[in-house]
């Protein structure tokens, strides 16, 4: 359906500054050069905003001697000091060359730089604004903290510089910080938050209509820069391999480019959708929709994601068909945790969101830790959701919150969707410290979740074959249900905790700090 877009707000990379640095630097009248676009976690060419309104600057001009230019910025300190996983930068890389084909349609060249500080992103940047005489730097914001100070570094310099620089929101569909309380203040529970958004949403459906494509470049630019066009995407980066066995299980999995993410998503709501309101759960079913790597390196938006499925519903939103509300929903977390990302960024300190969480005595027991790494805990369902994770760097999100409690950081260095705001947020929900986070009295149970969400078994003897010939009632607690000599022939661990003993030492340990 045709709906009428409005005019989209830009913010300078802290809203915090926004008055005094943006406007300023809007209020730079300078002429129309080279436009620049600056490409991150957003790694497509539609319903791009940056992208489009660089082209759509170029190509309202007259002359035809003015240009569009991309550049991706190799980082490698940056995504070790993030814990960035080896296969999320093999799927970046390869998704740069599907986005170098489909920016070469267009004559716009892309520029692959290598970085070596993270400090040197601002000089780095400004260089090549110099070398391609640019007027105008265009990029979408990101909103983790250590981010936004990198942003206003090159903000800053640019406009010393006397170059405009436009941040615009196209991570979310409704920008961080919009949506506020009764009582003007963000919102720390998700329902409210939901509510809000839909009402939001649904007063002015406009908000879910896509970018246009960007406008291709005169072909005149081969002539004139015909050298940014001979930039390679590398194949690997030092310090970031991966294995020839995990490579070929990750892009078989998790194929490259906005062509086939689109068509994943119009099977998804085609085929499984109906069915994703009990089938996401099952963790032996194929029932989600596989696009978290996806959203997570910004091949598809959210908005397309939610525009798809607002049509696939008769042209609703937060009613009609159960399946599709209920996958709107988890999109609709995905911006919950953003906002928490914006309105409380000392959830990207190592800090919990509730503040006096960070008095909790953890259990620090380092081996306990490793057999936990390595998917050898004795608790077959946790055991096999952290071998999928090490075996295909994907996990199932029942099975996160399953093994959930303590291990983002590892999540993060093994996860292809890697996403701060959605890994941060969930695994404090599930450690009962983060916002609107599950009750600290309400521990999982291994045994009780792989009973009700792998009841067969058939997952945990996919990654557990140590266990593929228990039967279904078996194979759920082993050590429980087996004699000592049957148990012992199966080559598997003993349990590294005793679950309702360790329930009990938690509880008081939270009890200390409620």
């Amino acid at each position: 359906m045709p709906l009428k877009r409005k005019t989209r707000t830009t913010l300078s990379p802290d809203d915090s500054i926004k008055k005094q640095k943006h406007e300023s630097n809007q209020s730079i009248d300078i002429p129309i050069e080279n436009c620049l676009m600056w490409f991150r976690t957003d790694l497509r060419i539609q319903d791009n905003i940056a992208l489009h309104k660089a082209s759509t600057i170029i190509f309202t001009k007259s002359e035809k001697s003015n240009y569009v230019f991309a550049i991706y910025l190799i980082s490698p300190e940056e995504w070790r000091s993030h814990d960035v996983a080896p296969t999320r930068v093999d799927f970046w890389l390869r998704n740069l060359k599907e986005l170098k084909k489909s920016l070469n349609e267009l004559n716009i060249p892309l520029i692959i730089e290598n970085v070596d500080n993270a400090s040197d992103v601002p000089s780095v940047m400004i260089d090549w604004c110099k070398r391609l005489r640019i007027s105008h730097l265009f990029a979408n914001i990101e909103y983790e903290v250590d981010e936004m100070k990198r942003d206003k570094q090159v903000f800053d310099s640019a406009t010393s510089n006397s170059i405009k620089v436009e941040m615009l929101h196209s991570q979310c569909i409704v920008k961080p910080g919009l949506l506020k309380t009764k009582e003007g203040k963000p919102y720390r529970v998700y329902t409210p938050f939901k509510n809000s958004w839909f009402r939001h949403v649904e007063s002015d459906l406009s908000i879910l209509e896509s970018s246009p494509i960007p406008f291709p470049n005169s072909v005149s630019i081969r002539n004139s820069y015909l050298e940014t066009f001979s930039f390679k995407v590398p194949s690997s980066i030092p310090g970031f391999e991966i294995s020839s066995e995990l490579a070929k299980i990750t892009r078989f999995n998790f194929p490259a480019g906005e062509q086939y993410c689109h068509s994943l998503l119009s099977k998804f709501l085609l085929q499984k959708v109906s069915k994703y309101s009990d089938a996401r759960d099952i963790l032996s079913q194929n029932g989600t929709s596989s696009l978290s790597p996806y959203l997570a390196s910004g091949i598809i938006s959210a908005r397309q994601c939610v525009y798809k499925a607002f049509i696939s519903n008769n042209n609703k939103l937060s009613t009609g068909k159960n399946g599709i509300v209920k996958w709107i929903k988890e999109i609709i977390w995905r911006e919950f945790y953003r906002q928490i990302l914006v309105a409380f960024p000392h959830v990207c300190k190592n800090m919990p969101f509730k503040k006096h969480m960070k008095n909790i005595e953890w259990n620090n027991d380092e081996e306990n830790f490793r057999r936990w790494c390595q998917g050898k805990t004795g608790y077959p369902i946790v055991d096999a959701g952290m071998r999928q994770l090490n075996g295909m760097c994907w996990m199932h999100n029942r099975a996160r919150m399953i093994v959930a409690m303590k291990g983002e950081r590892y999540f993060m260095s093994h996860l292809i969707d890697g996403d701060f705001a959605n890994n941060n947020g969930g695994w404090q929900w599930c450690a009962s410290t983060g916002s609107d986070a599950q009750p600290y009295f309400r521990i999982f149970n291994p045994t009780t979740q792989s009973e009700k969400f792998d009841p067969t078994g058939e997952y945990i003897r996919k990654w557990v074959p140590e266990l593929k010939h228990l039967d279904s009632k078996q194979i759920h607690n082993p050590f429980g249900v087996l004699n000592e000599s049957e148990f012992k022939k199966l080559g598997y661990p003993k349990p590294i905790v005793d679950h309702q003993k360790a329930r009990v030492v938690a509880l008081e340990r939270f009890k200390k700090v409620k």
